[in-house]
């Protein structure tokens, strides 16, 4: 699957803000039909008063041993590219694993993505680097195409996994536009490429922050425009895979913390802390 050029509008919102934006959207949008009832989110409810549905997505994000694809992102480079390894669902659910490639051009990405195997195939892949086995997996030959370059591109730079990242998503598509809500954003260290899913102790967001993505082909549709002037939102520049390196490996860099920590946060919690100190 390529998606080409898609624009990609990301909005650090607090969890009192999502009612609001859902029903701006509500006569717009329809919930994934990949949907389902989401354990963790049951205080929650949609405009028409049900319990919020979407699904869990569990990233292992690769990078070399300088963090180049991490410098990257603290350096506000325009253009830059980032490989992963993508599934959904709880650990023990049997669910597709997915290569994927993001190249960003500002708010544009292009994404290529293939669909390699299944959670349990992926676990009795042998060896430190499994992925080298997935071009085999694939029976079409433009898949095959798409997870050579996936494995070439890792072995090229000399990558290997870094972190792993995991939130609740909810989902709803208008046409090929999407609106999502991500709720509980939180990573872990790790460098094991088959662990797809576990435990993820490190909070990237305070957790009542959700990250709100508009995304959409071509021109920005109305709705989204005016949802976002509506509720005064302002998109800002949201990178899951740097703050999942930053919580994971560079805690005592205060400084690149505070730079990667969208700034609609950032303000919150000063204005928080300075409500505290009165």
């Amino acid at each position: 699957m390529i998606e080409e050029g898609r624009a990609e509008l990301k909005y650090a919102i607090h969890q009192s803000q999502r009612l609001a934006v859902l029903r701006q959207a509500w006569s717009q949008v329809v919930s994934d039909e990949n949907a389902a009832l989401m354990d963790g989110l049951g205080h929650l409810r949609d405009p028409d008063g049900n319990p919020p549905r979407g699904y869990l997505v569990s990233s292992l994000y690769v990078d070399d041993a300088r963090f180049s694809g991490y410098a990257e992102r603290l350096d506000s480079r325009r253009i830059r590219n980032r490989l992963r390894i993508r599934t959904y669902g709880r650990p023990g659910q049997r669910r597709p694993v997915f290569l994927e490639a993001k190249r960003k051009l500002d708010s544009r990405v292009i994404k290529h993505r293939v669909l390699v195997c299944d959670t349990e195939q992926w676990a009795e892949l042998p060896g430190p680097r499994p992925w080298r086995a997935t071009p085999g997996l694939c029976t079409v030959a433009s898949a095959q195409r798409t997870a050579r370059r996936w494995v070439q591109a890792v072995d090229r730079g000399a990558m290997g996994v870094v972190c792993r990242v995991e939130y609740l998503r909810e989902t709803f598509v208008a046409g090929s536009s999407r609106l999502t809500l991500d709720h509980q954003v939180a990573a872990a260290r790790t460098d094991d490429p088959h662990a797809l899913r576990g435990p993820c102790p490190l909070a990237l967001l305070p957790r009542d922050w959700i990250v709100l993505e508009l995304k959409y082909n071509g021109s920005c549709p109305v709705w989204m425009r005016q949802l976002a002037r509506s509720l005064r939102l302002q998109s800002e520049p949201i990178s899951k895979f740097a703050l999942g390196v930053a919580h994971a490996h560079r805690p005592q860099r205060a400084a690149e913390l505070r730079h990667l920590t969208p700034p609609t946060v950032r303000r919150a919690l000063r204005q928080s802390a300075a409500k505290a100190a009165r």
